[in-house]
């Protein structure tokens, strides 16, 4: 007779979760997968400039898909699948609560999951998700909401929308400017507030001097060292009254933040959180909770306290995780390691959809290679990979 499994849960089924539990069950047949994920789809929102603003570019097949399906190769009894917010962990019993109702604030339809391992992969959201302060666009995926509603919804406001506003010009918001120039109907007036002196902070200066070039030629307003001080949207006419740090206001159908970065953390103890909301993470991606690595929970993803929440990062992320609690079930004493520097620094940034810019490492890229890489379909090709936890 076997032996019982150990009981793995992960927290979050985005590229990071999926990753993992993938990644453990391929090595190891001792473990069982409890995934925990507000919603049964995947949701590729890398892809979320084009189809958003250019709906008939991809069809919902390119970007959203089951989950259940993707873990058919897998016997029942290895892996299940829970579809609910978890809010609260509970390490006197080893074990999570789990919200399954339709929103949060139903109550009676708890369920409690235990766990000799747990794995928080529950990622990050942005303003503009929440609708805070911003045209809502699900940027992310977010929790108890119908993804494609919140897609449909969003893509009829960007169409109807002549006068738009963009608040922040990292590779979000040159994304998006760049498709918004392009998109069908009615000419858009387009305006880019960025806060630093060049577009793209983190990329080299010859990146930052083509994404701008581009960008003007499209008759984009590109305006820099100018913050957003303040965004109010008129509630009878739903117009956006923008007022810059120059003291100037712009008058907008919509205005958009790309900017800003909120951890999905509120069930997570707050002894796991830097000051920022992050979770603390030693080499091995366990948890540090005063000081102490945790040696039955990991973190993975952007919910961690490591810089640059970039997708590149997400394969190499989920393989040291499933190689670690592997190493444990099996009794291996050879842990596995991550390094951020060990990761070459990447930027690939489609500007509409023929050309675009970016860099790997030193090396500049030019507008038809990222064109070929990314701004052909916005990466759409290489989501079956990470659905399935085999992106390298």
């Amino acid at each position: 007779m076997s032996s019982k499994r150990v009981s793995v849960i992960v927290i979050g089924a985005s590229h990071a979760g999926l990753g993992v539990s993938h990644k453990l069950l391929r090595q190891t047949s001792k473990v069982s997968v409890t995934l925990i994920n507000p919603s049964d789809e995947y949701y590729f929102n890398i892809a979320t400039p084009r189809f958003l603003v250019k709906p008939e570019s991809l069809p919902p097949s390119k970007y959203l898909y089951s989950i259940p399906e993707t873990f058919n190769e897998y016997p029942n009894s290895y892996f299940t699948l829970v579809k609910g917010l978890v809010t609260k962990i509970d390490y006197l019993n080893k074990s999570v609560l789990v919200n399954t109702g339709e929103n949060q604030s139903t109550k009676g339809d708890d369920i409690i999951v235990t766990f000799d391992y747990l794995v928080i992969a529950s990622g990050s959201t942005t303003p503009a998700t929440l609708g805070q302060g911003s045209l809502k666009l699900p940027f992310k995926a977010t929790a108890f909401e119908d993804t494609r509603n919140a897609i449909s919804e969003a893509q009829k406001k960007l169409q109807a929308a002549t006068r738009i506003v963009i608040g922040g010009a990292g590779p979000l918001g040159v994304e998006l400017a760049g498709e918004l120039a392009e998109a069908s109907g009615s000419k858009k007036t387009i305006t880019l507030v960025s806060k630093t002196r060049s577009l793209l902070d983190e990329a080299t200066e010859t990146v930052q001097r083509t994404a701008e070039s581009l960008l003007r030629r499209k008759d984009i307003e590109i305006l820099k060292n100018v913050t957003v001080d303040k965004a109010e949207q008129d509630l009878e006419t739903k117009s956006w009254t923008v007022t810059l740090s120059t003291g100037r206001t712009i008058e907008a159908d919509e205005y958009i933040s790309t900017t800003g970065v909120i951890p999905n953390n509120e069930f997570i103890p707050k002894s796991f959180l830097n000051h920022d909301g992050w979770v603390n993470v030693d080499e091995k991606l366990r948890i540090v909770e005063d000081g102490t690595s945790r040696s039955d929970t990991y973190a993975v993803g952007d919910i961690t306290c490591h810089p640059y929440r970039l997708l590149s990062r997400v394969s190499l992320q989920g393989a040291t995780v499933a190689s670690n609690i592997a190493a444990c079930i099996e009794k291996d004493t050879c842990p596995a390691t991550y390094s951020v520097e060990a990761q070459r620094k990447m930027m690939v940034v489609p500007v509409g959809q023929s050309t675009g810019t970016g860099h790997l490492g030193g090396w500049t890229l030019w507008g038809c290679l990222v064109w070929f890489f990314k701004g052909k379909d916005f990466l759409t090709y290489e989501a079956p990979k990470f659905l399935r936890g085999k992106m390298q």
